[in-house]
């Protein structure tokens, strides 16, 4: 697609289908997204281009491009934890965490028993403790 002049982007945090076309905006009708809505209240529309733009500005270049192959992981996954202590902060469930960013449930965990473990933390409790004695803060 870039090589159409398509312009690509994406974020630490997934961002569910959306599409606009003039004044209609589509967007999923069921939690599985095997239907889709069309909206075109043009309040709303304005909103979900609002906030699709917004998202957009955030997002960074894509295809991500590591400097070394050997090296994405340990440029990528600082990021995913980050939103993933930030959405834990917030109250989500395991199961919309992981729907958020766009990975399994079982990475979630492996996630986040890894940064129990770097933290010293038993237990998800302890872990938060320490989060915030340590003073990890986040821009809600």
């Amino acid at each position: 697609m870039t090589r159409l002049g398509a312009s690509v982007r994406t974020l630490d945090e997934f961002f569910d289908r959306l599409v606009i076309v003039d004044d209609v905006a589509f967007i999923a009708a069921n939690e599985d997204r095997t239907s889709a809505a069309a909206v075109r209240e043009p309040a709303v529309v304005r909103f979900l281009r609002d906030t699709f733009d917004r998202s957009w500005d955030r997002a960074q270049p894509f295809p991500f491009v590591p400097h070394h192959a050997a090296k994405a992981a340990d440029e990528v996954i600082p990021a995913i934890r980050t939103s993933i202590k930030r959405l834990l902060i917030e109250g989500y469930p395991d199961k919309q965490i992981a729907r958020r960013l766009g990975i399994s449930e079982r990475s979630l965990q492996t996630h986040i028993a890894s940064m129990k473990q770097e933290l010293g933390a038993r237990n998800r409790l302890q872990m938060g403790y320490l989060l915030g004695r340590n003073g990890t803060t986040f821009v809600l």
